[in-house]
C-alpha cells in the first residue's frame, strides 16, 4: 500500500460542564486526507480542497503532527498530503484537530500500524499546538477515538470512552465566522471561586452517570456550565436568544462548543433535533446571519479509512 484515504470527523468540546476535559465527534462531517508516499524524503502538503489553511509544512497542522510522528520512530521518509477541507477554521468544531488526527492515523496505516490508537493522540496534539499553545485534548480525543469522551490533559492523555443512550442526538450551528482559540481563551478569568469549581465538578459527574443509567432527565438538570459560557457568550451571535429557546422546548442543553462561535444542543430524539433545528435556523435567518447547522448522531468510529 502506498496511498490512504481517511476520513477524520469534526467534533465538539467543552460539553457544558466538561471544559477542556469532555467532546464527542459529530456523524457525517469532517475532514478527508489522502495520504501517498514519496521520493522527496519531506511530508509536503500537496493540495488544499475548500477551506485553506497554510501550505508551508512548518505551519501546517497535518504536517506537524506527522513530521512528529515519523521523528519519534526514526524514519526518514516522503509523504504528500491532499486536504479536503471541509471543516472551517474558527469555526469551534474541530477544524485543527480533524487534521491533525486524520494524518497522524493515516501514517502509521501506511507504515503498517507501529502504533496503537492511544499513542497516536500525543502526535495529533504536537499538531494541534499549531493553532493554540495551549490547546486541551478534547477535541482530539473526540476525532481520534468517536463517541462521547472523557480525557485529562497531563502529559499521558488518560482517554474514557463514555456510553451514548440511544436517540441522543445533536444539533450544531455554525454561525460563518472565525474566532480564534487563542483570543477566546484570553477573555476567560485566570481563577474561579470554590464554590463555582464545586458546582461544575457535581455536574460532570453527574452527566456520566446519566450517560450510564441513560437518565434524560438528569441530563437535562445537571448539564450546565459555570465556568466560561458566561465569558464567551457575547463573542457567540444570538447565543442568548437560542439557548432561551432551548430552555422553552426542552432541549437537553444548550452551550458554546470549543471557543465558538458554533453552539450545539443535546436532544432526546431525531424528531424533537429537527424542531430545535429549524427554531435556532428562523433566530439566524431573521437577523441575516449566514450559518450551517445539521442534525446528528454521535459518531462512534472516530478516524478511519475509506
Amino acid at each position: 500500500m502506498n496511498y490512504i484515504k481517511v476520513f477524520s470527523p469534526a467534533s465538539v468540546s467543552n460539553v457544558c460542564c466538561g471544559f477542556d476535559v469532555l467532546g464527542f465527534s459529530i456523524e457525517g462531517l469532517g475532514d478527508e486526507l489522502i495520504i501517498s508516499e514519496s521520493d522527496s524524503k519531506k511530508v509536503n502538503i500537496k493540495k488544499v480542497n475548500g477551506y485553506q489553511v497554510p501550505l508551508a509544512a512548518e505551519k501546517n497542522i497535518a504536517s506537524v503532527a506527522v513530521q512528529s510522528l515519523l521523528d519519534f520512530l526514526e524514519i526518514d521518509r516522503g509523504f504528500d498530503i491532499e486536504i479536503n477541507k471541509n471543516i472551517k477554521p474558527g469555526s469551534g468544531i474541530g477544524s485543527s484537530a480533524a487534521s491533525a488526527v486524520g494524518a497522524v492515523y493515516g501514517i502509521n496505516k501506511l507504515l503498517g500500524s507501529p502504533l496503537k490508537k492511544k499513542d497516536l493522540l500525543k502526535f495529533a496534539m504536537k499538531g494541534e499546538f499549531v493553532s493554540s499553545k495551549s490547546a486541551p485534548a478534547d477535541n482530539v480525543a473526540s476525532s481520534l477515538y468517536g463517541g462521547l469522551i472523557l480525557v485529562n490533559n497531563r502529559e499521558n492523555y488518560n482517554v474514557i470512552k463514555l456510553p451514548v443512550p440511544k436517540n441522543l442526538y445533536a444539533v450544531i450551528h455554525h454561525p460563518l465566522l472565525e474566532i480564534k482559540t487563542s483570543d477566546s481563551r484570553g477573555v476567560l478569568p485566570k481563577k474561579i471561586d470554590l464554590k463555582i469549581a464545586s458546582e461544575q465538578l457535581a455536574s460532570i459527574g453527574g452527566f456520566v452517570h446519566s450517560l450510564h443509567t441513560a437518565d434524560f432527565d438528569l441530563m437535562r438538570l445537571i448539564l450546565k456550565d459555570y465556568l466560561v459560557e458566561n465569558y464567551r457568550a457575547e463573542h457567540v451571535p444570538f447565543f442568548r436568544e437560542i439557548k432561551n429557546i432551548s430552555n422553552l422546548n426542552d432541549a437537553i442543553c444548550c452551550s458554546i462548543s470549543g471557543s465558538g462561535p458554533s453552539l450545539f444542543s443535546l436532544a432526546n430524539g431525531y424528531d424533537k433535533a429537527i424542531k430545535l433545528k429549524s427554531m435556532y435556523d428562523e433566530v439566524y435567518s431573521k437577523n441575516s446571519v449566514e450559518f450551517n447547522s445539521y442534525v446528528t448522531g454521535l459518531n462512534s468510529k472516530g478516524v478511519h479509512c475509506l
